[in-house]
């Protein structure tokens, strides 16, 4: 296992087998290098965990694949739906997929919402930036940056269903998990859940995503008392909940290698009521060089 990282203080860099050092996503020697460094390793697959390198690696994926390197990331265009919400909500609206009402803040009519709303950059993750009111007129529209959406407040509970898709379309594995408490954007607390309706819904975007491939997941709001279900955003990349499908069960790095190899590999079946309490732990480095990181 080689893990890259633009920062010489990367925990999981010190737990991988190896550690490379990369420049920034945005840094046109990022795709070589990284290149660089499969060669060296003789990498078989490389796994994009992070938001802002799912497009790039998309839209070089044949660059690796002519060194025999596979790329666990959809088409550019399903990482567009991941990156850019209102992109994602015309999406949905086109394909008749469940989904809150939703405006640009640049156009939005006057009574178009009802209720408490969310606002929220068009491009943010993590939960950065989001704004919740219990109206629009208690949102201050002119303090919002014009990259923003608005959307109604979906009703109900938030559940994240991670899902696998192998080099031919077909699910290999689809496991719901509700959010119990989530810190910084990521789930701290959580519990995988048998919901059939949501489980069918993510299906159904799954099967209507132009070009997914590898792991991906799709959150949403369900309400059981009314079986209302809403899709929020998809995210193109393993989840950073993904170990409590993994311990659930269903390991997709597993299917998704043997799927690579040309086997037949079945829906993975997982464990309902696995329950993740998270915590934070340390990773000790000894003769770190101090003057590595000065400058």
């Amino acid at each position: 296992m080689v893990a890259t990282d633009v920062s010489l203080l990367s925990a999981a860099g010190r737990l991988a087998d190896e550690f490379e050092q990369v420049p920034p996503v945005r840094d046109p020697e990022f795709i070589s290098r990284t290149l660089e460094i499969a060669v060296r390793h003789d990498v078989g697959v490389i796994i994009p965990t992070i938001d802002p390198e799912i497009e790039v690696y998309a839209n070089h994926r044949d660059t690796f694949t002519e060194h025999g390197i596979d790329v666990w990331v959809s088409t550019p265009e399903v990482t567009r739906l991941g990156w850019d919400k209102w992109s994602l909500y015309r999406w949905l609206r086109e394909r008749g997929l469940p989904t809150v009402d939703t405006f640009e803040v640049t156009d939005l009519p006057e009574g178009s919402l009802q209720g408490p709303v969310v606002a929220k950059p068009r491009s943010g993750s993590s939960g950065i930036g989001v704004v919740i009111a219990d109206s629009v007129d208690m949102l201050d529209i002119d303090g919002l940056d014009e990259s923003y959406i608005v959307q109604s407040k979906a009703p109900g509970f938030e559940v994240t269903v991670d899902f696998a898709v192998g080099r031919d379309g077909r699910v290999l594995a689809i496991v719901p998990r509700r959010r119990i408490e989530v810190r910084g954007g990521e789930v701290s607390k959580g519990v995988t859940v048998d919901y059939p309706a949501v489980i069918d819904v993510a299906r159904s975007v799954a099967s209507q995503l132009p070009g997914a491939y590898g792991a991906l997941n799709v959150q949403v709001f369900y309400e059981p008392k009314t079986g209302e279900i809403n899709i929020i955003e998809i995210n193109p990349r393993f989840g950073g909940g993904y170990p409590l499908a993994h311990l659930a069960g269903a390991n997709f790095f597993d299917a998704l290698l043997r799927d690579g190899r040309g086997e037949q590999v079945e829906e993975l079946d997982w464990d309902a009521g696995t329950l993740l309490l998270r915590y934070d732990t340390e990773v000790i480095v000894s003769g770190f060089d101090v003057r590595s990181i000065d400058g």
